[in-house]
């Protein structure tokens, strides 16, 4: 039976994943900051809009809409806040004050509805794991991101969590384990890291730990980002 997909856009990547990301999935998308998760994540919002194409909304809980737009302007995507919908968790932060770490889930039902209620959202980006728990103050992690999980599914959408948790570092001692939950909880997980490739030179690197649903490759590609387009490629061994 084949399963309708979501196209990241990202050249050179769908195909090895069997046509793209398997619609409903939640994506982990992870990475330390430089990784460009963001712009990643933007992207694969950016490329799927248009003419009956799927809808994105992307939820930023660390900047204003003003500032994501702007930032994402510079790298090259045009009209981001007319092409992807863009919920400012800064100001509804405001809103709620003090009360936020009890109503942290109503708090996202109402980032999300309210722009549910301008269209319809096919596809969603929750902009950070680790911003959110600042927020929302979780007092039983594994039972409060079990909870985010379940509701991102209730929505009937494909949606993708950033996170600045490397899979490599997960094992380690002194790592939150709930970080290691979100992994295990999720549908996919998207890992990007930088690479040394010599004395001077950085390498932006993508995997694909897990997808399920599709096979996919499973080891290390080079990312690589151009005019606002995002490609992988063979990486070299180094």
């Amino acid at each position: 039976m084949q399963t309708d997909r979501v196209a990241t856009h990202v050249e050179g990547l769908d195909e090895l994943m069997g046509g793209g990301i398997p619609k409903g999935h939640v994506t982990v998308i992870s990475g330390l900051p430089g990784t460009m998760k963001s712009s990643l994540a933007f992207s694969i919002l950016h490329r799927n809009a248009g003419e009956g194409a799927p809808v994105g909304v992307y939820v930023t809980l660390e900047q204003t809409k003003a500032s994501l737009a702007h930032q994402m302007a510079g790298m090259g995507f045009e009209e981001p806040d007319t092409r992807v919908g863009i919920v400012d968790g800064a100001s509804i932060r405001k809103d709620l004050r003090k009360d936020v770490p009890k109503v942290w889930r109503e708090f996202l039902h109402r980032a999300f509805e309210i722009r549910r209620g301008v269209q319809e959202i096919d596809l969603l980006v929750l902009d950070s794991l680790e911003a959110l728990e600042v927020l929302a103050q979780f007092d039983n992690p594994r039972a409060d991101l079990f909870g985010l999980f379940e509701w991102l599914r209730s929505l009937d959408l494909t949606s993708f969590i950033l996170t600045e948790a490397p899979p490599e570092t997960l094992l380690f001692p002194g790592e939150a384990i709930h970080h290691l939950d979100a992994s295990y909880l999720a549908d996919g997980v998207i890992h990007l890291k930088m690479h040394p490739v010599s004395d001077v030179a950085i390498q932006r690197r993508l995997r694909v730990v897990k997808m399920r649903g599709t096979a996919h490759e499973t080891g290390y590609l080079a990312l690589v980002f151009e005019d606002g387009t995002f490609g992988v490629t063979r990486a070299m061994s180094v």
